[in-house]
């Protein structure tokens, strides 16, 4: 019973949130009907929700990457700092 409930509840959630997203990315990207229905059918499969895990799941990646440069820009930085100090 906790499988099906899981399952319809991420569909759900999946329909009302990453949708919305898929149909304003490819919407804003190609403002064409014809060209959003071709890209639709070439690259996501006909589902919107494809389109919105892409761009979710894309502007995830970039964020984090961002985090770990900083990160790693910080380590190199702050040792400098500290010995430029002394």
């Amino acid at each position: 019973m906790e499988e099906i409930f899981s399952a319809v509840f991420g569909e759900v959630i999946a329909f009302l949130v990453l949708a919305p997203i898929g149909v304003a990315y490819l919407f804003l990207r190609y403002r064409n009907k014809a060209r959003v229905q071709k890209e639709l059918a070439s690259e996501y499969e006909n589902s919107y929700t494809n389109v919105g895990r892409v761009v979710v799941l894309n502007t995830i990646a970039a964020l984090l990457s961002l985090a770990m440069a900083a990160l790693v820009i910080l380590a190199i930085v702050t040792p400098i700092l500290n010995w430029m100090r002394v």
